[in-house]
């Protein structure tokens, strides 16, 4: 009985998919004359990772406490940074990560104690060789302007 039952199912997911296929076979096609128009981006969409800057402090608030460093399952994020005082915070100054091999999976924003991290919205982050995928966060957020 399990044969049968299983042949009908199959046969309903083919017939499922056919519908899906032929209803969207007229709808208008859409073409954007890139890079002459723009994608509209979704909401929804996670770009790769940056650091938010924080308007009272001018800049980010990570502590290199290297949880991020930790957390991600590909090992490529390195996070450095100093204490400017013996029992002051340590304060990041370097957050390297490759963005060629990343796959955007969100468990170092998920896991930052301070919020520092969040998605970007920008999509055309191209290089011409490997290690233009290679970024310091840091030096990368001193670039920006507010």
């Amino acid at each position: 009985m399990s044969y049968w039952k299983e042949v009908i199912n199959g046969g309903w997911s083919l017939v499922e998919g056919m519908r899906v296929t032929f209803r969207r076979l007229y709808r208008p096609v859409v073409t954007v004359q890139y890079p002459r128009q723009k994608v509209e981006l979704s909401p929804a969409y996670r770009g790769h990772i940056e650091f938010v800057k924080f308007k009272e402090t001018g800049t980010h608030k990570c502590v290199a406490c290297g949880q991020c460093q930790r957390m991600c399952p590909s090992n490529l994020i390195k996070v450095q940074g100093i204490k400017e005082r013996a029992k002051g915070r340590k304060v990041g100054t370097q957050y390297f990560i490759d963005f060629t091999r990343c796959s955007l999976c969100g468990l170092c924003v998920e896991v930052c104690p301070t919020k520092t991290l969040k998605f970007s919205r920008e999509y055309e982050l191209e290089g011409v060789s490997r290690w233009d995928g290679v970024i310091d966060l840091m030096a990368r957020l001193g670039e920006t302007r507010p």
